[in-house]
């Protein structure tokens, strides 16, 4: 009788060995051995016996097997490595009432580096960025080589899903706080992460987390270094013409020709100027100068509004330093930011850098964030941002007041300093009694909580003086100044802002 080849033993052995039956041959071997052989052979029985189910793959494994080739450098499994290794855990997640989520990563300016240091730079910086960042997994986790750049597959994600993957996140970055070396050369890098976990992919496929992952990551990448974004379902359905339209964006933010104007605040009993709030304009160079308004919707779609607050808080923290260095007394800059913006566990760090490289005191800044986003947000990753904002020291505006539903709650816990009353309850306020009422009930509102308010889009000297009498502390308007550049502003001031603030004279501007 020929021998069984090896293989053919094997299928055979698994038939044999494998289902429920072998339950029942487990204590009819063990007692067959130690009758025919005694305890020699009850003891070959227990170490061979796991041996032998081990060989013909019948003891399950919690960590699925997936097969992938592998990435030449890292030695990583690869993109198929990965999708096969999310669909075989996303059941066994879900059993769990758990998620399943991917991480895309780039090191940011990786062509730059090894243009400086040579490609030899850059495979020691990809390897020990795998090397460090495998320290922070988990078993059940696993790292691949993913185009340029790696991911990372996570399993059992616990519930808040983005916070918690937004916290890893940063424990991730943070593996780059040491410089990399060779030889005499020490760099620091900073990296790029795009997050897809289940709850934020329509169909929860390991193809999906994985597109939705390298998405997220390729505009965080464009945002600037260190940016961290989510994917959502918008960024997967991007047309060709939307593309472009990004593409022109970002090439607009790099170029300068989007850049941040002023308009002034001031004081509406003595009209001293309270401060300035920078406003974003684009000089495109076909349709001239665009108001924010044309876009701003553009710019959220294409994940740049990181992007665009990091140049608008520039040049607003250098509007300041130029005011000062003119003699001028311009308590505060005002910079909006997004909710999107506000999701960045980094923002704060970023904010208190910049500050620090202006010097400027942090109490100069005045973050302003729109009402509709402390209402609708029932994210705590936006409530400690703003909170750690506060703490640094910067101040927080709730804009566009009265426009959505915040509640007392929400104020106190999103650190809330001042309100700017929308313009849309201002306008005509000195000739509509709903108005009036309106704004009466919100300064009121405002001083029962001991915050202070500013009137937005004030345009008339009639409503200037109604909103005093009604003991609206500052205003913002039409009535004082449009928003002009950083060289008008300097004329502006000089005209507008002698040493006896209460000479200034609040006008319309034609």
């Amino acid at each position: 009788m020929p021998f069984l080849k090896l293989p053919t033993l094997k299928i055979a052995l698994r038939r044999a060995l494998g289902g429920p039956h072998m339950l029942g041959y487990v204590p009819v071997l063990t007692l067959f051995s130690y009758w025919a052989a005694g305890e020699f052979a009850l003891y070959m029985m227990a170490i061979g016996l796991p041996i032998l189910l081990a060989l013909t793959g019948q003891i399950p494994s919690d960590k699925p097997i997936f097969h992938s080739e592998s990435d030449g450098l890292t030695g990583l499994p690869m993109r198929d490595g990965l999708i096969s290794w999310a669909d075989a855990t996303l059941p066994r997640a879900s059993k769990s009432n758990r998620e399943v989520a991917v991480i895309a990563l780039v090191v940011d300016d990786m062509d730059d580096l090894e243009e400086r240091f040579g490609r030899n730079m850059r495979d020691k910086v990809t390897l020990e960025t795998a090397d460090r960042i495998k320290n922070l997994l988990r078993d059940e986790d696993v790292m691949a080589r993913l185009g340029p750049g790696l991911a990372i597959g996570v399993s059992n994600v616990r519930p808040p899903e983005t916070e918690n993957l937004l916290q890893l996140s940063r424990r991730i970055q943070s593996v780059f706080d040491a410089p990399f070396s060779d030889e005499s050369t020490r760099i620091y890098c900073s990296m790029s992460l795009g997050i897809a976990s289940e709850c934020h992919v329509k169909h929860a496929e390991g193809t999906d987390l994985v597109v939705g992952a390298q998405r997220a990551c390729e505009l965080a990448a464009m945002s600037g270094p260190g940016s961290v974004r989510v994917f959502t379902e918008g960024l997967s359905s991007r047309k060709p013409g939307e593309r472009d339209r990004a593409r022109e964006l970002s090439n607009a933010l790099e170029s300068g020709e989007i850049f941040a104007w002023f308009q002034p605040q001031v004081k509406s009993l003595t009209g001293a100027v309270s401060g300035f709030e920078a406003l974003a304009r684009w000089d495109h160079p076909d349709r001239g100068l665009l108001a924010p308004n044309s876009f701003l919707s553009d710019i959220d779609k294409a994940g740049l509004s990181q992007r665009l607050a990091e140049v608008i808080l520039k040049q607003a923290l250098t509007a300041l330093n130029a005011w000062d260095a003119a003699g001028f007394s311009v308590p505060t800059i005002s910079v909006n930011f997004s909710s999107e913006e506000l999701r960045n566990p980094r923002l704060p760090d970023y904010v208190r850098w910049e500050l620090d490289r202006h010097n400027i005191s942090p109490d100069r800044l005045v973050v302003e964030v729109l009402e509709s986003v402390v209402a609708e947000s029932s994210e705590d990753v936006i409530s400690r941002t703003l909170n750690s904002l506060s703490r640094i020291g910067c101040r927080i505006d709730l804009d566009d007041f009265g426009t959505g539903f915040t509640s007392f709650i929400n104020i106190r816990r999103f650190s809330v300093g001042r309100i700017k009353i929308d313009r849309s309850l201002v306008n005509h306020v000195d000739r509509d009694e709903d108005q009036l009422k309106m704004i009466s009930a919100l300064l009121a509102f405002s001083e029962r909580l001991g915050i202070n308010a500013l009137a937005e889009g004030v345009e008339t000297e009639g409503e200037v003086a109604t909103l005093r009498d009604l003991g609206c502390e500052e205003i913002q308007g039409y009535v004082t100044a449009r928003p002009m550049s950083l060289g008008e502003t300097l004329l502006w001031l000089e005209e507008n802002a002698p040493p006896n603030p209460k000479a200034i004279k609040l006008r319309r501007v034609k």
